[in-house]
């Protein structure tokens, strides 16, 4: 399993020559960094124990946060001369800067900044979390929707391959040929049938029967067969009804 936390710093001679020359430059000097100049004072690297570099890379540490520091000095600085509204910690830091510096005052600017740098990386750690939670929910909704999206060609996809299934159901059962079937010529049948039911049903004669009859194949049972009888009559000439009016519509044309 992988180790957890912050990596192991493995301090080389190049750091503990920017370490000491750190140190001197510091106005003023904690414990354990007056520890950490004597140490690089009396002695060479190849001398040093595990408790001497122990000290040295928690001092080293502190060096890189005191630089990160003096940056935020510079950035409160940039605020004020724009002009943007500063914080209460921001106006602190500003007017300890503005006194004359001494021990007590060098170490509590050195507090102010890093209660300052707590806070800006709680605000830079929110702003990261707001972010990714807002990327979530964006990737998230995206991925519903593609997923509705899906379901939706899924059930469409199905209905097609169940429709095709009717189809030649349909055409077994009408003992007709599958063989080279035209999709287009299916779907004209199917209009063209449906148009042909909807005009038989708007007659006077199948709203006559629909009523009095039983269910749609009933009725259509009963109205071929009325066709067919109408078929039987004839007119004074030996002329039959039926025929005398298909020629009365055909000669309309």
């Amino acid at each position: 399993m992988a180790a957890r936390g912050r990596p192991t710093k493995i301090l080389t001679t190049e750091d503990l020559i920017e370490l000491e020359k750190f140190l001197v430059d510091l106005h003023y000097l904690k414990k354990n960094q007056q520890q950490a100049t004597m140490l690089l004072h009396s002695k060479e690297f190849h001398e040093l124990d595990e408790k001497d570099l122990s000290l040295l890379k928690i001092v080293h540490r502190e060096k890189i946060q005191f630089e990160q520091r003096q940056t935020l000095i510079e950035q409160i600085k940039l605020k004020e001369k724009n002009q943007q509204p500063l914080l209460t910690n921001e106006i602190e830091i500003l007017g300890l800067l503005q006194q004359e510096m001494n021990q007590d005052l060098f170490f509590r600017l050195d507090r102010a900044l890093e209660s300052y740098q707590k806070i800006e990386k709680a605000a830079l750690d929110n702003r990261i979390r707001l972010e990714n939670e807002h990327k979530r929910e964006i990737l998230q909704k995206s991925h519903k929707e593609l997923t509705e999206a899906q379901k939706k060609r899924n059930a469409e996809n199905q209905l097609k391959y169940a429709l095709g299934g009717a189809v030649l159901s349909a055409f077994d059962a009408l003992k007709r040929s599958t063989e080279n079937i035209d999709p287009e010529k299916v779907r004209n049948m199917i209009v063209n049938n449906q148009n042909f039911y909807l005009k038989v049903r708007s007659t006077e004669l199948f709203q006559y029967i629909q009523p009095k009859a039983g269910g749609y194949f009933q009725n259509i049972d009963i109205f071929i067969k009325v066709l067919e009888e109408l078929c039987l009559y004839e007119d004074e000439h030996e002329m039959k009804h039926y025929i005398l009016e298909a020629e009365r519509h055909i000669n309309r044309k």
